[in-house]
């Protein structure tokens, strides 16, 4: 049996890149060598069951690739092969010890060996699955890889989106960089694409990219990715958030870099617009991080995270978090400090906390926001900000004291 082995094994350190084909030769011929073996084994056998099973999967796969009109065109193959290659020449010697049960290193180091033989097997076998059910395999590399013009035919615009996933999730980090620009690309040329990106994209995949332990760049295009997914239709916003955006972006909110939160704060603006996805915030525990931001955010930053205050305040258990967690005397600070998109968030975030309830209206008072209020209308001209500051004042006037300072003001009622 080993004499077999040893001509192949140096496949697995080419002196140069092999050609899909004859990767797939050698494949073939270790793969029917360790089912033979697999039936002959003497030890570990229920492991070997499970291997077995395995095996006859990635014997079908590999059967079902093989018949694809241009399988070999495909650039994935290149660095899937290899890498399943060396896997079953790992495996093989192993198949040889159980069969002989002569193990060299100890029962435990077998058992270990095989385990992690069988979850390489597994993460093959979902790589090879995920690009069969793709459909990428049925057409040439050269119609995949062109980019689509914006109004493409939906089935090449489906192909396309599919292959750059597809990369995203098999390839290697270079194959996830070039995926993401693709996406990116296709994304800024085509606004329209993003309903079929939500539709045929694995989404959740795209999520998972945000995490901590991502390469840096390819966390960087995936935050941008989300953010304008989230910022471009109801439709998408509603499948990030059902696949669990809500959270990872909340996080780089908190830890992320001034680039990262604020594409993050775009999207969790974007997110929280519809209603019911604004209670997830504080499930998220996101209150807290969306305060934050508005007080030592870079501009951006503040506008969006305001703007998904504003969102999210007309979530009762919500509003009385923004009381205690402090965010009144931000928003008031925002007042004077922010800019004209900032201004008129606040304004309309202060003016659904103020009609809600005593609670919030004692907080404005108490943080000296009716006098900021009334020194503001001498100086705005963008109606909508004027509209919301005016419903505000309305809200606080409801109570003799502030009466009393509204009337005092002869250049306020006199504006007014």
């Amino acid at each position: 049996m080993h004499t077999s082995e040893q001509p192949q094994t140096p496949t697995s350190e080419p002196s140069g890149p092999q050609p899909p084909q004859t990767l797939l030769n050698l494949i073939t011929t270790v793969l029917s060598l360790l089912l033979l073996s697999s039936l002959t084994v003497r030890s570990f056998v229920g492991r070997w069951q499970v291997l077995r099973s395995k095996l006859c999967t990635l014997q079908s796969s590999l059967s079902s690739i093989s018949e694809s009109p241009h399988w070999d065109d495909n650039s994935l193959l290149h660095t899937l092969f290899p890498s399943l290659l060396s896997t079953l020449q790992r495996l093989k010697p192993l198949s040889d010890q159980c069969t002989l049960s002569s193990f060299t290193g100890g029962k435990l180091l077998m058992q270990s060996d095989l385990d992690i033989a069988s979850s390489s097997l597994s993460t093959h076998l979902h790589d090879l699955d995920l690009l069969l059910r793709s459909g990428v395999l049925h057409q040439s590399n050269s119609i995949i890889l062109s980019h689509p013009e914006p109004g493409s035919d939906k089935d090449d615009l489906g192909f396309f989106i599919r292959d750059v996933f597809t990369q995203l999730q098999i390839g290697g980090i270079e194959f996830k960089k070039k995926a993401l620009e693709s996406l990116l690309q296709l994304l800024n040329k085509d606004e329209k694409s993003t309903a079929v990106v939500a539709k045929e994209g694995n989404i959740g995949y795209l999520i998972s990219l945000l995490e901590v332990n991502s390469q840096p760049l390819i966390r960087e295009q995936a935050v941008l990715a989300v953010s304008m997914l989230a910022s471009s239709s109801q439709h998408s916003r509603k499948i990030i958030f059902e696949e669990g955006g809500l959270g990872p972006l909340l996080r780089i909110l908190e830890t992320g870099s001034v680039s990262l939160k604020e594409k993050a704060a775009i999207a969790v603006e974007a997110i929280t617009a519809e209603p019911e996805n604004a209670w997830a915030i504080s499930a998220y525990g996101g209150v807290s991080a969306l305060i934050e931001a508005c007080r030592s955010g870079s501009q951006p930053i503040q506008t969006h995270a305001v703007g998904a205050l504003r969102n999210v305040a007309s979530v009762e258990d919500i509003r009385l978090a923004l009381g205690e967690e402090g965010a009144v005397p931000v928003l008031v600070q925002l007042l004077v400090s922010g800019n004209t998109a900032t201004q008129e968030k606040v304004a309309n975030c202060l003016s659904i906390l103020a009609s809600s309830g005593e609670y919030c209206r004692a907080l404005i008072i108490q943080e000296k926001g009716l006098p900021r209020l009334m020194h503001m209308i001498q100086d705005l001209s963008n109606s909508d900000t004027i509209e919301h500051v005016l419903r505000t004042i309305c809200s606080l006037s409801v109570t003799d004291s502030n009466l009393q300072i509204l009337s005092s003001s002869t250049t306020t009622i006199i504006q007014l």
